[in-house]
């Protein structure tokens, strides 16, 4: 009964969201890095047995903290080894667990996603052939994300 009502929720949010992001469609491919008011520090990113740890990580709004791997050379976003939520305003020392390892210089994908329906929960929820639910953050052109090697 539970899954029922959230998976109504979700349907019911799905017009909202969709005229929201149509806007930014045509942005989704212009370029990656950081803003002025969303950002990720990438550089000396720490390792901890399977946990990364970011020196600072800054959000407008909540939202996650998102790890994607490289397959066969490029990024795949269809796939997430590691999240973790973050709220609204500047965080320091960010852990995130990756649940499917990643090894030591292999490239991944780190990026930021708004909690878009405010619930608390990582929606990875396919609302169209390339954007989920939690739709990545995006100043301007610029989708607030790193490919990185890991540490």
């Amino acid at each position: 009964m539970h899954l029922a009502i959230r998976q109504f929720r979700l349907i019911a949010l799905m017009p909202t969201l969709l005229i929201a992001f149509a806007s930014s469609v045509g942005l989704a491919q212009s370029g990656i890095g950081n803003g002025d008011s969303n950002w990720i520090t990438v550089e000396n990113v720490k390792k901890q047995g399977d946990t990364l740890i970011f020196s600072e990580v800054q959000i407008e709004g909540d939202g996650w903290l998102v790890i994607h791997p490289f397959m066969n050379g490029a990024p795949n976003g269809d796939r997430v080894v590691g999240r973790t939520f973050l709220e609204s305003g500047t965080s320091s020392d960010v852990e995130i667990e990756i649940h499917k390892g990643i090894a030591a210089g292999k490239m991944m994908t780190v990026m930021l996603h708004s909690d878009s329906n405010k619930n608390g929960e990582f929606d990875f929820i396919f609302i169209d052939e390339r954007n989920v639910l939690d739709l990545a953050v995006f100043e301007g052109a610029i989708m607030i994300g790193h490919a990185v090697p890991a540490p």
